[in-house]
């Protein structure tokens, strides 16, 4: 249920985005899911994404000589709901389960969401969430 997730550290945001998008074209290579983050105080921020081929993602991004790094993370299937992330939330917690970070993606027209999450004890969390019943996506299926 660990699905790869490819990280580029970079400044100028914006063009540096669409550089990687661009490299990403060229190779044939998709994102599925992405955060951009960083600090207002800090012209760096951080690129996470889920792409189709990470090892291809990696070598593109490593040949472009930018600094990448590559981690397990899990997804979740939330109801397309009011409620619908809570549910899943209310597990974690009252596992005493704490997030580093998140990010989703949902549309209107579906019925179900996708929650990226990453811990510092994944294979807890797979165990806590699998046990409770939440859907969790395959790498293969996000």
């Amino acid at each position: 249920m660990r699905i790869r997730q490819v990280s580029v550290f970079m400044e100028k945001a914006l063009a540096r985005f669409r550089e990687v998008t661009e490299l990403f074209h060229d190779a044939g290579i998709n994102i599925r899911a992405h955060s951009l983050v960083g600090h207002s105080d800090t012209p760096y921020k951080i690129l996470r994404m889920i792409v189709d081929d990470t090892q291809a993602a990696v070598t593109v991004l490593k040949n472009r000589g930018l600094s990448v790094k590559v981690e397990d993370v899990l997804a979740v299937e939330v109801d397309h709901r009011a409620g619908g992330l809570y549910r899943i939330l209310e597990i974690l917690d009252a596992e005493g389960l704490e997030l580093r970070y998140t990010y989703a993606a949902a549309h209107d027209v579906c019925e179900k969401a996708a929650m990226v999450l990453s811990f510092d004890d994944l294979d807890r969390a797979i165990k806590v969430l699998t046990d409770q019943g939440a859907p969790l996506i395959a790498s293969e299926q996000f």
